[in-house]
């Protein structure tokens, strides 16, 4: 039984590495207008390179997928994406979601967590709806694009990561 259950486990371990592979080598897919190629051709341009990118557009156009394009065809694909649409997450709890938080912080904070930067570490954080972010919040956001630096909420000391930011 063990054999059997290593030996599928090995079919499924290499069926995954060719999905993600060929998940990699996927062209986006764009409408046939000449505003969509050139969305596609631009972020095929910056796909590979380290620069944060701003993607605006209404509701339900495709940002997530076309930053999710921008992670998966970079240098950075094999690390996390993490994507957070801030306006579904209450606003006396974005801090600390995104900055994680120290034990004792705040009323409920029983142990230390870490954000959504820390857990996107090495990879691409995808932030929806940026313009929703409280003032402070934005602040300690520029702080990150500025220093690369974040600090979680009630910690004393900073920490330095290498996040791309969509």
């Amino acid at each position: 039984t063990k054999a059997l259950q290593q030996l599928q486990s090995s079919r499924e371990l290499v069926w995954l590495r060719e999905e993600v592979d060929a998940r990699g080598r996927r062209p986006m897919v764009v409408g046939h207008s000449p505003a969509s190629a050139s969305v596609a051709a631009i972020a095929n341009k910056v796909a590979n390179t380290p620069v944060t990118v701003l993607i605006t557009g209404e509701s339900g156009t495709g940002k997530e997928v076309l930053a999710r394009y921008l992670h998966e065809h970079s240098d950075r694909s094999h690390r996390p994406f993490v994507a957070i649409n801030l306006p579904a997450i209450p606003s006396e709890l974005v801090e600390s979601t995104l900055f994680g938080h120290e034990k004792g912080s705040f009323t409920g904070a029983s142990r230390q967590a870490f954000g959504k930067f820390e857990l996107a570490s090495g990879g691409t954080l995808f932030l929806d709806e940026l313009a929703e972010l409280r003032l402070d919040v934005q602040a300690k956001l520029l702080r990150f694009l500025q220093e690369r630096e974040i600090e979680r909420v009630g910690g004393t000391r900073t920490i330095s990561l290498d996040v791309r930011i969509i």
